[in-house]
């Protein structure tokens, strides 16, 4: 196991916000109402599901699965995002590690405990964040600092 270095730390409510993340996925109808309006006032920035947010970097590869949520905000003139996927896969978090290492992102750390698995990559724009378990993946995504 390696442990991931504090600046990087994965906050337990993250991964906990994983584990609850299926949950969101069960009332389909009233959920594409709320999922409709929400986005229509956020001005797409927030999706309950199905779509990636507005503004989400083209450079930056998801895996394959279900959107629960996506979100982006800005803050100090940068944006940053937020998407939890459901997926199918034996280890999401590996194979949202290995493809973004397959866009040229590099692994800054990494780590596991008790089943939830996290991971930190960065290229020349962006750091982003992968934590899950075997249901699925939250990807953090912020863009570095102006050089």
């Amino acid at each position: 196991m390696t442990r991931i270095r504090p600046a990087i730390g994965i906050p337990l409510a993250l991964v906990l916000a994983l584990s609850a993340a299926p949950v969101l996925s069960g009332c389909s109808s009233v959920g594409g109402l709320v999922n409709g309006a929400v986005q229509q006032a956020s001005d797409g920035k927030v999706s309950l599901g199905g779509a990636l947010p507005k503004g989400w970097p083209e450079e930056v590869p998801v895996i394959d699965g279900e959107i629960l949520l996506g979100a982006g905000n800005s803050a100090d003139g940068q944006t940053g995002w937020v998407v939890t996927i459901k997926s199918a896969a034996a280890d999401p978090v590996a194979d949202a590690t290995a493809q973004l290492e397959a866009a040229g992102f590099v692994a800054d750390a990494s780590g596991s405990s008790g089943g939830n698995g996290a991971a930190a990559l960065k290229n020349d724009n962006y750091t982003v964040l992968v934590a899950g378990n075997a249901d699925g993946v939250i990807y953090t995504v912020t863009p570095l600092s102006a050089k």
